[in-house]
């Protein structure tokens, strides 16, 4: 049987797996496909990022086979979206207009700080 937080995990696999091909593929000049052109392309930022998202791939997969021992990494992505979204994109987007932020990434983090609570909260009281 599926549970919730499996259901978060394979929802993980699935955004990051396209994501992270691009992330690893968008070198030099080339702007970042995954923030929509609206974040430099630095290459260290890039790969720390694309890091931190494969150790996210990573242990989601892990998830799917044991889904509490690795309710931690879904926590962890709950919290530094939420703190991408008050620190830079609001006040980025209040300052420059809605235009100026990665729209697609910050609708995708948003859906996740809200849903991913509630997955977490009712998967791991089932069982």
């Amino acid at each position: 049987m599926t549970s919730l937080l499996q259901i978060a995990y394979a929802a993980n696999i699935l955004i990051l797996v396209p994501v992270l091909c691009s992330m690893f593929r968008d070198g030099g000049s080339k702007s970042i496909r995954a923030f929509q052109g609206q974040v430099e392309n630095s290459e260290g930022l890039r790969l720390l990022v694309a890091s931190l998202w494969s150790a996210i791939l990573v242990l989601s997969i892990a998830g799917l086979f044991q889904p509490r021992a690795f309710v931690l990494v879904l926590i962890m992505q709950v919290i530094y979206k939420l703190v991408y979204l008050l620190v830079y994109v609001l006040p980025r987007a209040l300052r420059q207009g809605w235009q100026s932020i990665p729209q697609g990434l910050s609708f995708c983090f948003l859906l996740i700080v809200i849903v991913w609570p509630f997955l977490i909260s009712q998967g791991t009281k089932s069982q």
